[in-house]
Order: structure tokens, then sequence, then C-alpha cells
């Protein structure tokens, strides 16, 4: 048995993984896409989770928890086997170096990078949209009815860069996301399990959980420059003058120079446990089934 998966068998245990992890996490990205496009000194308040999970159900019900839940879910599946596919075809590659034999942490860091700089291609569309429908009743700058929607009002009005809007602030965001998830991971396995590739569900949920958790916190300024870059419409002649970033960095110094060094860490944890139980279930899952699928092609 080699030391690494077939890159088959995790593109179709990912698919299942993806799938299933959005089902139980979404109304917790919602409620973090929520957060962090609220700001404080506009709103005169407080800003909690308490507070936002309750006007969301006042104002738009169990169902407002759930907008862009179906475009996210049909863009999981494929987005998640691009991802961990391209993060397992990286680190074949990577581990055979002559660094990585005397320590795997680039390795993995850079195959976390490279997995979430391609799958954006899929996930940058999918996330603009999903975003949009998760905060239209914080922003009112727009009303689409649902994803299908969405996506022809943005692509007829903004074009193809209103729907990758923010693409190089997503890589920035979440490639440094991936980059310290995996790298935690493997190395919070290699403690569990040592060199061998199989780990169990529990473990794995836990490892991945706490790998989640730390590397959500550290990257939370990079994702909340990013949504709110995401939620704004691409027209010049929009009288809404609303977090006019020119990129990434100039959002992450805005934010803190106007809203102060804590407003960078807004949503954070609503994103832990939006991420948390994400990867979790996402990784556990992975390892758990394409451990099956190889052991039953192995018996066959």
């Amino acid at each position: 048995m080699s030391d690494q998966y077939p890159i088959l068998i995790t593109s179709l245990s990912s698919i299942i993984a993806g799938s299933l992890s959005r089902l139980f996490v979404h109304p917790i990205d919602t409620l973090k896409a929520k957060l962090q496009v609220q700001q404080a000194s506009l709103t005169n308040q407080k800003i909690t989770i308490r507070s936002t999970v309750s006007k969301t159900l006042a104002e738009e019900g169990v169902r407002g928890l759930y907008r862009g839940f179906f475009i996210a879910s049909a863009g999981s599946a494929p987005g998640v086997c691009v991802y961990m596919s391209a993060y397992e075809f990286a680190k074949k590659k990577l581990l055979k170096s002559e660094a990585a034999q005397k320590s795997t942490f680039w390795a993995h860091f850079c195959s976390g990078i490279f997995a979430e700089t391609v799958s954006c291609a899929i996930f940058v569309p999918i996330d603009v949209v999903k975003e949009r429908l998760q905060v239209q009743s914080n922003l009112n700058i727009y009303n689409y009815k649902g994803g299908i929607d969405a996506f022809k009002i943005i692509l007829n009005t903004e074009g193809l860069r209103g729907i990758y809007r923010a693409y190089g602030a997503t890589v920035c965001s979440f490639g440094p996301f991936s980059a310290l998830y995996f790298m935690f991971y493997e190395k919070f396995k290699y403690w569990t399990v040592g060199a061998q590739k199989e780990i169990s569900f529990w473990p794995s949920l836990l490892c991945s959980a706490a790998a989640g958790s730390i590397s959500s916190v550290i990257t939370n300024p990079l994702d909340m420059a990013k949504v709110r870059m995401q939620c704004v419409r691409a027209s010049q002649n929009s009288e809404v003058k609303l977090f006019k970033y020119n990129n990434m960095f100039h959002g992450i110094l805005l934010i803190f120079k106007n809203e102060g060094f804590l407003a960078l860490f807004q949503g954070s944890l609503a994103r832990i446990l939006f991420h948390t139980p994400n990867v979790a279930i996402m990784m556990s899952t992975t390892e758990t089934i394409r451990a099956f699928l190889e052991k039953s092609m192995q018996n066959k």
C-alpha cells in the first residue's frame, strides 16, 4: 500500500464530503458574512452573533440563514473535489523534493496555497453570489430573487469582472487559511497516527477541528476585507460608497484606521464556528470514505 491515496479516490471522496459539510454549516457562514459587512459606527450599537441572529430571524425568518445555500451547495461538490485533488497532487510532487525530506512544513504549506489558487476558479463566482445573497438585507444595494437571478444580473451588469470580484483577495484570504490549515492538520495527524496515511473518523475530526480553529483566527482580517470587497457593486454610478477598498491590504488598513484593531476580528467567532465544523466534517469524511474506497478496490 502506497503512502498516498490515488487522486481519483480523493476526488470521489471529497465530492461527497463537500456536499455533506455545507448542509450543516451554511447558517453559520451567513452569520459570519452579515457580521463582517456591518459597521458599528453606522448602527450605533454593539454587533454580536446574538443580535445578528435575532435580527435575521425577525426580519427574514429561518430562510434568511439559508440564503445562498442552493448556489453554495451546487458548487461545493466540484469545488471541494478540485480543492482536495489539487492539494494531493501538489503534496505528492513536493514531498519528493530534497527539502521535504528534512521538513514537510513547506510542502504542506505550499500545497495548500496551490489548492486554493486552482479551486478559486470555481469557488469565487459561487462565493460572490452566495455572499451577496447572504448580506443583501444588510446592505440594501441589490435585491436578487435567488442564486440564478443574482448570477445573471451580476454577469449582465458587471461582466466577468463582477463574477470574479475580489479573486485576488479571495486567494490572498483563503490561500493562507488553506496553507495553515493543511500544515496544522498534517502535523496533528502525524502526532496522532505517525507516518501511516489512514486515520479513523474521530481522530481526524479532532485534528481537523483544531487546525481549522487556529487558521480561522489568524486569517480573519484577510477574510473580512475580502467579504466586504465582494459585496460591493462594480458600477461606478452606484450611490453607495461603502467599502471602497483599492485592494485587500488597503481594506485592512482602512478597517484598522476607521474602526479599530478589534474590528479586524469582527465575525471571528462566527468564522471559527463555520470553518471548524466545515473542515472537520469535510476532512474526516474524506479520510474515511477514501480509506473505504481503496480497500474496496483492492479486494476486487
